[in-house]
């Protein structure tokens, strides 16, 4: 009998895709932790690049070929072909020429796999614009290979065809010589039981004189041959199948290109993968794509948090004047203590490289595909990404629009260079906007960038809401009292997605109490699961949806401080506080409050109201009517007394 520790194998066929595996059980249905799963054999794949066109004419495009022999490395293919194109050419100057194979071949001599190269007509044309001219041919068979011929892979049979025989005649066709050599190479190909795809640079079955369909698709229909793969165009595009055989053209890797990659014109790699089960598929891939294991380094990735964690390195000083007391645009000064934690110089900036900025703020990050290969506006380099992270986690309903349309910042008012391991204050000009109705904190977005051990940029996004100077002024009723909102003034990517909290504070028309009225917008309303005195704990990190009061005032024997959580079985409002709450379903609360708080306090007091919104779950996340948690106040003025 095994023992409990015993190990269990479990063997089983290839489970289907994307389907778990039966994984072991016991009595109660419960999989058995420890146990060994022996998967079921799937057939091999081989995977085979090509690299497209590479001519240009320009020095800009070799950086993208060296980006590609770089992916190809890490993805490590069995095999590396091209379809052509690989020298500028159509040059009278042999030297020239080798000079520019020399090039090509420096960088997928890089290769960890076997190239096979494909002639264009950039390879073999003469610049003596005579037809027939052989020069470049003959150089090209010297210095890269055959122009036609084929490649038994394991699992795959590749056969490469020249599309330019006439070195510069009009007229595209093939040589009763090359097509009799095809004929008995798919003879041999189709005995192999194993995919075939064919190779050229021009698509000639895209050119009426080769009569394709007459003396080449008949023997591809024949010998079933999967796919034929071209180039030429300088455009990614798939034509229709014919007869059971796929019609790819590739784009360039390299060359020319002057349109948007859904116009097909982008730097990529193309890779047709091959089954032992002989299935074929064709992909493709931008360059520079394919990212290293250290990517990232465990170095730089410490001094990101470090920036960001436990205390972002860009806080706020001080505070600026509230934007609803405001008729007209107002300069002020926004301070902000820097702190570079890290063992390299920071530079702190509103306007980093690669934020592509819409009317709303932020939009997309351009990242560079991998370190020196450049960067948006630069001259060579190869294909990077736009990381859609800062749209992600803006929101118009918290922060975001409205909060950034209070500001106005001039381009280049913030550029500092701190040092590493040091402090120091800045001060950033902005102007206020006059605002109405409920005010969001204004917000700055601000980024600290570093160069990392790659020698690039990296800004780390630290948004950061600005303190304002708040009076709360209450009202004799709701009907006058100011809409306030509870806003989390310490930006985080896990806050939640309703709407702001509001409040309204108005005087008790017996002026001894103050009435907290709160309009909270919460799909889920969370309860604890029990309900006992609050300590410091439960005040600062409750269980489930709450509501937490603090009130200052030299009048008062004792500052309030009470945390009421509405849905928790068993909570009341302490003694003397009057509370009411009311749900509706799907949409939010509406709590009603009545504290104790005589006019003669109140005309001394400052306040803090936080909601807590637990939705049922592990974290809780606080909105505050003032900044700074429950250390913040802002000061209570008494309704103006009407004329008699």
């Amino acid at each position: 009998m095994l023992s409990a520790a015993a190990l269990i194998v479990l063997t089983m066929a290839a489970t289907s895709a994307g389907a778990p595996p039966h994984f072991q059980a016991d009595s109660n249905g419960r999989a058995t932790d420890g146990q060994v799963v022996k998967d079921g054999a799937r057939p091999r794949v081989q995977r085979i690049a090509i690299l497209p066109d590479r001519t240009t004419g320009r020095a800009w495009g070799i950086p993208y070929l060296l980006a590609a022999v770089e992916d190809l490395n890490i993805v490590r293919p069995d095999a590396v072909f091209t379809v052509g194109d690989m020298v500028q050419g159509y040059t009278r100057s042999t030297s020239l020429w080798n000079t520019e194979a020399d090039e090509y071949l420096d960088a997928v001599g890089k290769l960890s796999a076997a190239f096979y190269p494909t002639a264009g007509n950039h390879d073999v044309i003469s610049g003596t614009r005579t037809a027939g001219d052989a020069t470049f041919a003959e150089q090209y068979r010297q210095r890269f290979g055959p122009v036609w011929y084929s490649v038994e892979l394991d699992l795959a049979t590749v056969l490469v065809l020249f599309s330019d025989e006439g070195l510069g005649d009009s007229k595209m066709g093939f040589s009763d010589e090359q097509i009799a050599w095809l004929s008995g190479a798919l003879q041999s190909a189709s005995k192999r039981n194993q995919p075939i795809f064919l190779l050229m640079h021009r698509p000639m079955w895209r050119y009426p004189s080769v009569k394709w369909n007459d003396r080449v698709q008949p023997l591809l229909e024949k010998a079933g041959v999967d796919a034929v793969i071209a180039g030429h165009f300088h455009a990614l595009q798939r034509d229709p199948d014919v007869g059971g055989v796929q019609y790819h053209i590739v784009g360039t890797c390299g060359g020319m290109i002057d349109q948007h990659p859904l116009a097909g014109q982008m730097q990529h790699l193309t890779f047709v993968d091959c089954t032992s089960e002989g299935a074929l598929r064709v992909w493709h891939q931008p360059v520079g794509l394919v990212l290293p294991e250290d990517f990232v380094t465990r170095a730089d990735q410490d001094r990101v948090f470090a920036l960001r964690e436990p205390a972002p390195a860009v806080r706020t000083d001080g505070k600026l004047p509230d934007p609803s007391t405001l008729t007209a645009p107002t300069a002020a000064v926004a301070r902000f203590v820097v702190k570079n934690p890290i063992d390299v110089p920071i530079h702190v900036t509103l306007d980093p490289p690669g934020v592509l900025r819409n009317a709303n703020g932020p939009a997309v990050w351009w990242t560079a595909g991998r370190a020196g290969q450049g960067t948006p506006g630069t001259t060579g380099g190869a294909n990077g990404w736009t990381s859609h992270t800062l749209a992600d986690v803006d929101y118009a309903s918290t922060m975001a629009t409205n909060a950034r349309s209070m500001l106005r910042v001039a381009s280049g008012a913030c550029e500092y260079d701190v040092p590493a391991k040091s402090e120091v204050i800045i001060e950033v000009p902005v102007t206020l906007m006059p605002q109405s109705g409920t005010i969001l904190a204004p917000q700055l977005d601000m980024y600290a960038t570093f160069v990392d051990s790659k020698g690039r940029t990296v800004p780390i996004y630290l948004p950061t809401r600005l303190p304002i100077d708040r009076t709360v002024q209450l009202g004799t009723d709701l009907a006058n009292a100011v809409s306030l909102p509870v806003l989390a003034w310490n930006y985080s990517p896990y806050d939640t997605r309703e709407e702001n909290p509001t409040l309204q504070f108005t005087r008790s028309a017996d002026g001894k109490k103050l009435i907290i009225d709160a309009l909270v917008p919460d799909q889920l309303q969370a309860a604890a699961p029990s309900w006992s005195a609050p300590d410091a704990k439960r005040k600062n990190d409750p269980h489930a949806d709450a509501i937490r009061v603090l009130i200052e005032s030299p009048a008062l024997a004792a500052p309030i401080d009470f945390l009421v959580e509405p849905f928790t079985n068993g909570c009341i409002a302490p003694d003397g506080v009057i509370m009411k709450c009311q749900t509706s379903a799907g949409t939010g609360w509406t709590a009603h409050m009545e504290v104790p708080l005589p006019a003669s306090a109140g005309a001394l007091a400052s306040i803090q109201v936080g909601i807590a919104d637990n939705d049922d779950t592990f974290h809780t996340q606080w909105r505050w009517l003032a900044p700074a948690g429950a250390a913040g106040r802002w000061r209570l003025t008494e309704p103006a007394m009407s004329s008699k």
